[in-house]
C-alpha cells in the first residue's frame, strides 16, 4: 500500500518508519533542509502570528524577553539598519510593549526593555503559533511525528554547537 505524505512524496507503508532511511548525500540534504526550514519559519511567522504581532515585532520582543538591549544590539541581532530598528522599537513603545531608558554608561545610547504588556502579547503570540503548529502536526501519522521529533532533536543539537 502506498500513501502520499503532506509533502507529496510517496512512501511504501511496508518500509515506513522501519528506521532504514535511504542514504542521502550531505550536500543534497543540506539544500533540502535549508529550503524546508526557511519555508516552515516563514509559514510560522505569517500563518500563525495572526493579527497579534508583525514578524519583526515578535522577534524583537523575543530578544528583549532574554534581557534589555541597545538599539544597536537589536539591529545587529535582526540584521537590519539602526534606523529601521528605531522605527520598530518606536512602534513597540507606542503600543506599550517596550520602554526605553538612558544607557547607564553611554549617554548617546538608550536601553530597550520589554514591559509586562509586552511579555503578555509575546506569550499570546507564542501560544497562537504553538497551537497552529500542533494542529498541523496532528494531521500527520504517529510515525511521521516520531521522525519530526527526532529531526528536531538533531537540529537543536547541531545549532547548539
Amino acid at each position: 500500500m502506498r500513501e502520499v505524505r503532506m509533502s507529496g512524496v510517496e512512501r511504501d507503508d511496508a518500509t515506513a518508519g522501519a528506521g532504514v532511511p535511504e542514504p542521502v548525500e550531505p550536500d543534497r540534504l543540506a539544500a533540502e533542509l535549508r529550503v524546508a526550514i526557511m519555508r516552515a519559519s516563514r509559514r510560522l511567522r505569517t500563518e500563525a502570528s495572526g493579527e497579534l504581532l508583525k514578524p519583526a515585532q515578535y522577534s524583537v520582543l523575543g530578544a528583549l524577553q532574554q534581557g534589555s538591549r541597545t538599539i544597536g544590539q537589536l539591529a545587529r541581532g535582526e540584521m537590519v539598519a539602526a534606523p529601521s530598528m528605531t522605527r520598530i522599537v518606536q512602534h513597540l513603545e507606542d503600543a506599550g510593549w517596550t520602554s526605553r531608558q538612558p544607557h547607564p554608561d553611554d549617554a548617546r545610547q538608550v536601553v530597550v526593555s520589554i514591559t509586562g504588556a509586552g511579555r503578555e502579547i509575546l506569550q499570546r503570540a507564542q501560544a497562537h503559533r504553538t497551537a497552529w503548529l500542533a494542529r498541523r502536526l496532528g494531521e500527520l501519522d504517529a510515525a511521521d511525528r516520531r521522525i519530526l521529533a527526532r529531526a528536531a532533536e538533531l537540529l537543536q543539537g547541531m545549532c547548539s554547537e
